[in-house]
């Protein structure tokens, strides 16, 4: 029996040597984590992925990192102290390339600046990968998802190259050709666009988007919901082309300015649900082209707020299929505006609140008993030539009004009817009000338009009693 036991007593006692030897050279080997420092064990992350093996955690203290970074192992990647990962102004920063890749915690900046090959700051090729809680800029492109399956990018903090114009600018985040990404709680700003195409099952939620283009550009993109973000200030809201099963819900929208400055855009789009949005003070509350697309399809604005925009809602001409119900539009310069000649379609409108509604309800169920029509002779002008907006607060419009309500020979048809329309808005946030710097602009443009037309008839009194 001594016998038996003597070699495996040898044995074990040979392993636990080398094993107790192993630890004391290599200590960061414990638990399957490895650790990155100025004064080591790691010096660089490059050292420490070469000796990781798939589900290890390289945690990542302090310091400046200058490299491109290529993972093609299957680790957590944890920054401590706000580490510094610098690509030196020449191509893609970090490239995740192995599946189940957690990124966080890292400060990583100065991408290339090349469009045509993608700089970025971080590039994910691979499913599975989370990008969370890092803050990301002086990059051309912020995170660019290309080709990879449910991929989770969370509480970043993303902008772009400071120097050049918003043209030149990359896009804070680009989704291309990927499945069931979640986007969400970032602050997305200084940037060019949110990109969104030829994904599906996308999640875009609860972020800040701010001072870019397009806040959301969605192309070729089903099922996609984007949800309850803050979208201020960009050329363009929420953009959707070419994709269908879409919701829009709870996302507050303000100041878009651009030329084609919509809240939310839609071309060729079906089964459209945008409920519950704030859109204020943007050039367009919603703009609609040849949507709802498909036959048989739908497209519904219910709950929404239309406040202080220049238009409400923007169609096109024969656009049909829609329904906007329980909206409120807010005294909007003009509440819905059709462009392009010819008829507006068949939609629907009902139980919305018109700001300038001049109805009444005698039996107080909350609907007034006469339709609002939409039925402004100078409306119907600037919607045929914009440039006549210039106008729009002068006493000629005032008067084209006045004689077009007064002598029916003028009285335009309107342009839709809503039948029973709602005597009382929705709860206006008061954070939905103008900006004071527009509002100031208004009484400017007013006075002065005034102020014009005074002197011009004055002018005209003066001249004609000198002849």
């Amino acid at each position: 029996m001594k016998t038996r036991l003597a070699p495996l007593l040898a044995l074990f006692l040979t392993f636990s040597f080398f094993g107790n030897a192993l630890g004391q050279v290599s200590p960061n080997l414990t638990d399957n984590q490895l650790i990155v420092s100025p004064n080591g064990p790691y010096t660089t992350i490059e050292s420490a992925l070469n000796d990781a093996r798939d589900g290890d955690v390289i945690e990542v203290r302090g310091g400046v990192y200058r490299t491109s970074l290529v993972v093609k192992k299957s680790v957590t990647l944890e920054g401590v102290g706000n580490p510094v990962i610098d690509g030196g102004g020449v191509g893609t920063v970090v490239m995740l390339s192995a599946p189940q890749i957690v990124l966080r915690g890292f400060e990583i900046r100065h991408s290339g600046n090349e469009p045509d090959f993608d700089h970025s700051g971080i590039i994910i090729n691979a499913s599975g990968v989370t990008v969370e809680n890092n803050r990301i800029y002086e990059v051309l492109f912020g995170i660019f998802i290309e080709k990879a399956d449910n991929v989770i990018v969370r509480n970043n903090d993303i902008t772009s190259k400071v120097k050049y114009d918003l043209g030149r600018k990359g896009d804070s985040i680009r989704v291309w050709y990927s499945q069931n990404a979640l986007i969400e709680k970032n602050h997305l700003h200084e940037s060019r666009d949110v990109v969104i195409w030829y994904s599906k099952n996308i999640i875009v939620r609860d972020n800040i988007i701010e001072t870019g283009r397009f806040a959301v550009h969605l192309m070729y993109s089903n099922s996609a919901r984007v949800e309850r973000n803050v979208i201020h200030n960009n050329s363009v809201g929420i953009y959707t082309m070419y994709s269908n099963d879409v919701i829009l819900r709870g996302n507050d929208i303000r100041g878009q300015r651009g030329p084609s400055g919509y809240a939310l855009g839609f071309k060729d789009a079906s089964n459209v649900d945008a409920s519950d949005n704030i859109m204020v003070d943007n050039r367009g509350g919603v703009f609609l082209d040849n949507t709802p697309f498909n036959p048989g399809t739908r497209a519904d604005f219910r709950g929404n707020i239309f406040a202080f925009n220049d238009i409400g809602v923007i169609m096109l001409t024969a656009v049909k299929g829609n329904t906007f119900e329980n909206n409120t539009f807010w005294e909007n310069i003009e509440q819905v505006s059709l462009q392009g000649s010819g008829l507006m379609g068949k939609n629907t409108w009902q139980k919305n609140y018109w700001s300038d509604y001049a109805g009444f309800d005698a039996n107080g169920d909350g609907m007034g008993d006469v339709p609002y029509r939409s039925e402004h002779f100078f409306e119907n002008l600037t919607d045929r030539a914009p440039m006549l907006r210039a106008l729009i607060y002068s006493p000629a419009s005032q008067t084209i009004e006045f004689a077009a309500s007064s002598f029916p020979i003028f009285k335009p048809q309107p342009k839709f009817v809503d039948e029973s329309p709602a005597m009382q808005p929705a709860a206006i946030p008061k954070s939905a009000s103008p900006k004071k710097t527009r509002t100031i602009e208004m009484i400017i443009i007013g006075f002065v338009l005034l102020t014009s037309g005074i002197v011009c008839g004055w002018l005209g009194w003066r001249e004609e009693k000198f002849l």
